[in-house]
């Protein structure tokens, strides 16, 4: 009987031992040593070096997305620190990273559960609770263990946010071919998962043209870079299709502008372009090039409008009293205006109507003088 106690005790001790380190285990950082510098003090050396390179102009609004390269930092750092350098010291507490499938294939999306992703800096913790609302929704968005097991595009994010952010936690996404309906899928999801959450940033993990010709990758880049700004996540997925754009991480940038739009985010600004021509000066034909570009998504709901609801009503009554002023003594109405918005140059276009039909109109839009 002792002896079975024992033998109990003692499996009851492995087991213990077993699902502790279980807990415990993250997943390794498998291009530290390649894609960038497994040495910790390497390596925030040369992300302060970029970092203190990049001169990004700041946008207006809050910034809910990234577009962010991953490549080795010593292609792509320089293009990536652009965007990074704007959220440092934000107070993000989700970060959601979609990469893309380079080794595993596989359709849909694969969302990383629990657990930790570890970096020379330290574990990065997943945010458990953020990822179980992405999770068991819809048959082609789940974990699949083997899309992360030799997966680069989401693991090379990461000591970047980790210098620029703290006390945060992730949410690893890796893409393997999607229909734009998948994307349009998981964009639904996650703009549930947000809700009215302001502090959870998005990053699209793509970089651009794959090719052998310097001038072809600069001409290709140029296009998909415009789409990108144009915001329309329906058309970059089908020129990404046909082959119009190039964007290995494409069908993330997909899922982000459909995320952005469902939120009412409107601009995307490319914050730095650049190529691995460039980067090595090696711009001869034949020779293997690839984009990177970093761009950012503000969080502004939609355009400011030009004039509040005072200046709008001022602007209103000026007009009424134009004609009333004009049918009356047959003179122009004299105005002293100090409004800077009423003041600058812009155009400006009235309309008159009676019972609800129109009987007259004049202006132009095009702005010559102080409105």
């Amino acid at each position: 009987m002792s002896g079975n106690r024992l033998i109990l005790s003692f499996v009851f001790c492995v087991v213990c031992c077993v699902v502790i380190c279980f807990a415990e285990e993250a997943v390794p950082a498998k291009f530290a040593g390649s894609f960038y510098p497994d040495n910790p003090k390497e390596l925030e050396a040369m992300i302060k070096a970029f970092l203190d390179k990049a001169d990004p102009k700041a946008p207006e609004g809050e910034i809910f997305g990234l577009i962010s390269p991953h490549a080795g930092y010593g292609f792509s750092g320089e293009a990536a620190a652009f965007g990074y350098k704007l959220i440092k010291g934000k107070s993000y507490k989700t970060v959601v990273i979609v990469g893309s499938s380079h080794q595993f294939s596989f359709n849909g999306a694969s969302v990383y559960p629990e657990g930790a992703f570890r970096t020379p800096f330290g574990n990065l913790e997943v945010d458990k609770a953020f990822a179980a609302r992405l999770l068991d929704k819809d048959k082609e968005i789940f974990f699949e263990p083997a899309a992360f097991s030799e997966e680069h595009s989401v693991e090379v994010q990461l000591p970047f946010l980790q210098k620029v952010l703290s006390n945060f936690r992730i949410v690893p996404i890796v893409l393997g071919d999607c229909t734009l309906l998948q994307c349009q899928k998981l964009a639904a999801l996650l703009k549930e998962a947000i809700g009215k959450r302001k502090d959870v940033l998005v990053i699209a993990s793509s970089d651009l043209y794959h090719g052998y010709d310097f001038r072809e990758c600069e001409e290709a880049d140029k296009l998909t870079l415009a789409q990108l700004k144009k915001m329309d996540a329906e058309g970059l997925y089908y020129g990404l299709r046909e082959g119009r754009f190039q964007m290995c991480g494409g069908f993330g940038a997909v899922t982000l502008l459909a995320l952005a739009k469902e939120l009412g985010h409107e601009r995307l600004d490319v914050l730095k372009y650049t190529n691995s021509a460039l980067v090595t000066g090696r711009k001869q034909s034949g020779i293997w090039a690839v984009g990177y570009a970093s761009c950012v998504i503000d969080q502004e709901e939609g355009a400011k409008p030009m004039l509040n609801n005072k200046q709008k009503k001022k602007l209103l009554r000026i007009a009424r009293q134009s004609i009333e002023t004009y049918l009356k003594t047959g003179n122009r109405l004299e105005l002293s205006e100090t409004d800077p918005a009423l003041t600058r140059e812009t155009g400006a276009f009235v309309t008159l109507h009676e019972k609800g039909q129109l009987r007259g109109c004049i202006g132009s839009l095009v702005g010559s003088e102080p409105l």
